[in-house]
């Protein structure tokens, strides 16, 4: 029978032999990823484990914590997302699987952590669950078709038919869609900033308050996670005021001529949210961009702009955000309802 011990990582140390289980098992692993994720995070250092394999001395798994600074009801919570969880596949069916995640669940409350969170796999998922996680609700996606074309050489079904009536079909979803009547109020503008600066840490101390539940967002936290990240090149979309201020951004990336929007944020206003997301939205068109695509969990102030402006649920899941908390902790009844979340992608841990 195999044994197995489970080691706390040191992220110097240790860093090839994380390196290592992760580019086995995972996708778009880098040395330059590591180093952005695990030690350079204004959050903190990442917390890591590596399961070892007894008898041949070998790192067969691995999973760490990525630190991240809540804000619950207006307050600064310490929590951290279950991330890069990996095994080796000839040592799936002997336990170090779930021996990591047992683990890396014993360190709740260490150095003030109140929860860990995750969005493990389908098949990570059971893990999760057997351990004592929770399941909030479904992480979804949600789409605007721009064009009949909606990705790099995909066209809406039936594929054959849409092809040749494509020119058709682009006006259609141009002229009957809500940003074709718009007209940009007096006084508003738009910037695409290379960074982040302090005009972010205002809008966030104005919008902070309008959720019970969303991670940091100040100009430290989003030139880190966006400007700074190896995975995507971020591109920022600010709606500006007459008096220079921000008054909400979109965060997209663009990828097979799809955009996706990573992160979103606004002053709770009318004219506000409806200009950022008329103006994007054109924006998008004008670069012959074939659709929007976002992914969201949470209350309704942004699902109802979305679907204001033709966005639709679609169907299949991008699985689920899984909870672990204290029974015992006050913040357990709020952390449990999915209304209360404001969590898209640029809150995950890649």
């Amino acid at each position: 029978m195999r044994r197995y011990s489970i080691e706390r990582a040191d992220l110097d140390a240790d860093k090839d032999d994380v390196l290592a289980v992760l580019m086995r098992n995972l996708k778009d692993i880098t040395e330059e990823r590591y180093v952005w994720s695990y030690t350079e995070s204004p959050h903190g250092a990442a917390r890591c484990w590596l399961a070892v394999e007894t008898e041949s001395d070998r790192c067969v798994g691995c999973s760490a914590l990525f630190p991240r600074r809540i804000f619950v009801n207006g307050k600064p919570v310490y929590g951290a997302i279950a991330g890069d969880f990996a095994v080796d596949e000839a040592h799936r069916v002997y336990g170090p699987a779930l021996r990591l995640q047992r683990t890396v669940r014993s360190v709740l409350g260490e150095n003030g952590l109140e929860f860990i969170y995750g969005l493990p796999n389908r098949l990570s998922e059971q893990i999760f669950l057997r351990i004592g996680y929770s399941r909030i609700a479904p992480y979804s996606r949600y789409v605007k078709i721009l064009r009949a074309e909606y990705k790099l050489g995909r066209y809406i079904p039936p594929a054959m038919l849409t092809r040749v009536f494509s020119r058709v079909i682009d006006l259609g979803f141009k002229g009957f869609s809500r940003e074709a009547v718009y007209r940009r109020p007096e006084g508003f503008s738009v910037e695409m900033p290379d960074l982040f600066d302090e005009r972010f840490d205002l809008l966030w101390k104005k919008v902070c308050g309008q959720f019970s539940i969303i991670g940091e967002r100040d100009s430290r936290a989003l030139n880190w996670r966006f400007g700074k990240s190896p995975i995507h090149d971020y591109r920022v979309f600010a709606l500006v005021d007459g008096g220079g201020n921000i008054g909400g951004y979109i965060i997209y990336h663009l990828e097979d001529n799809v955009c996706y929007v990573a992160d979103v944020l606004f002053v709770d206003s009318e004219p506000v949210k409806d200009s950022l997301f008329a103006e994007f939205i054109l924006f998008m068109r004008r670069l012959g961009v074939g659709s929007i695509s976002i992914r969201y969990l949470g209350g309704e102030l942004l699902r109802r702009q979305l679907r204001r402006f033709g966005f639709f649920l679609v169907s299949e899941e991008d699985g689920n955000l899984l909870l672990y908390c204290d029974e015992s902790s006050p913040l357990n009844g709020c952390l449990l309802s999915p209304e209360n979340w404001y969590f898209l992608d640029g809150d995950t841990d890649i």
